[in-house]
């Protein structure tokens, strides 16, 4: 969703319930590299379903980390920002094969059977993807324009000129996944509320579907199991991971029916793909701060023995950036910057003004 003219340079803005994420990358004569990042935390009920509570207390805090990032300095205040799955509606439709002028007018007709609102009541864009027969492949994106330009109404007020807007799961794919990417796999991204389940097919996104397990849901089940704080919850889960320990002989215990529930939904997909498509999925990329969980990937290769050939693994952020020089992030602790990543690699679509 291109909503400016201007072609400037633009990093990267991922907002989620719990951080704002910015990342700026840059070309040099020796390639790639990244110039700018910053994690900024964001306090506890500051973003509700997604919503901005306070678009000034948001604001303020966001200026701060533009002006002094965790990592180099930002060059533009120019960002392609990220739009939450939960308010987005995916799609991959066909109509017959028409001219892109022609696509403009019927994909909104085409829209009206899949989007729970007026079409002039959101903000639409589609992609071509390919042709099947005499139909064409079309990737549908639509955002509620309420919620949009709340969005863009705090970015305002903090100074950020918005130069294109784009769903999370668009923008982790591009990170996560080489160029010219074959595969058919399913990406599960895990934040601290909810989990994203991205169903990509030769390296075009199908579907998506959101879930309202997240890191949070680990923490709060150990903290209960165990008897301590939220803090203390926290710190056990990033140390330790899933796994018994002779200090902490119950936390696998603990987090198995969070576990149970982030499986049946992974089952649930892969079954809903199998069903309507040939295509097998080869693998299911871990990737969000939730994926940092230590041991998440072992335990869940077991779960999905039904599914023959099927691997689970920890996802690489930079994989789609094979030019980049030296990240200052190592892949594991870069996956919570999967999809700023890949907002920034938008980014340097626009060219610098003269």
């Amino acid at each position: 969703m291109g909503l400016l003219s201007d072609n400037t340079v633009a990093f990267g803005l991922d907002l989620s319930s719990s951080s704002c994420k910015l990342l700026q990358l840059e070309k040099k004569a020796s390639g790639l590299a990244v110039r700018a990042y910053h994690d900024m935390p964001l306090p506890k009920g500051l973003l509700v379903n997604d919503q901005i509570t306070d678009q000034k207390a948001f604001a303020d805090l966001l200026k701060r980390a533009l002006d002094k990032c965790q990592y180099g300095q930002l060059s533009t205040n120019y960002a392609v920002v990220s739009l939450p799955e939960s308010k987005s509606f995916v799609r991959v439709i066909q109509i017959p094969i028409m001219s892109d002028n022609e696509a403009d007018a019927a994909v909104p007709v085409e829209a009206e059977s899949f989007i729970p609102l007026p079409v002039d009541q959101v903000y639409l864009d589609w992609q071509r993807l390919g042709v099947t027969g005499d139909k064409m492949d079309v990737l549908m994106v639509a955002s509620p324009r309420e919620f949009v330009n709340q969005y863009l109404t705090a970015l305002d007020i903090a100074g950020v000129k918005t130069s294109a807007l784009e769903v999370e799961s668009q923008s982790s794919l591009r990170s996560l996944l080489p160029p010219g990417a074959k595969d058919t796999v399913l990406i599960v991204d895990l934040d601290a509320t909810r989990s994203s389940l991205i169903m990509v097919e030769g390296g075009n996104l199908q579907f998506t579907s959101t879930v309202p397990i997240g890191g949070n849901n680990f923490t709060e089940n150990i903290a209960k199991i165990l008897g301590v704080s939220s803090v203390k919850a926290e710190d056990i889960k990033k140390r330790i991971g899933i796994a018994n320990t002779v200090e902490y002989p119950n936390i696998k215990i603990s987090l198995l029916p969070v576990l149970g529930s982030l499986s049946a939904e992974i089952k649930s997909i892969l079954k809903f793909y199998g069903e309507h498509s040939s295509k097998t999925v080869s693998k299911i990329i871990l990737s969000g701060g939730g994926a940092k969980l230590k041991n998440l990937e072992a335990f869940l290769q077991p779960e999905f023995v039904e599914f023959p050939g099927l691997t689970v693994e920890l996802g690489n952020p930079w994989l789609g950036l094979p030019g980049l020089k030296q990240p200052p992030l190592s892949p594991y602790d870069s996956l919570g910057f999967a999809d700023a990543i890949g907002l920034a690699m938008r980014g340097l679509e626009f060219k610098s003004k003269a």
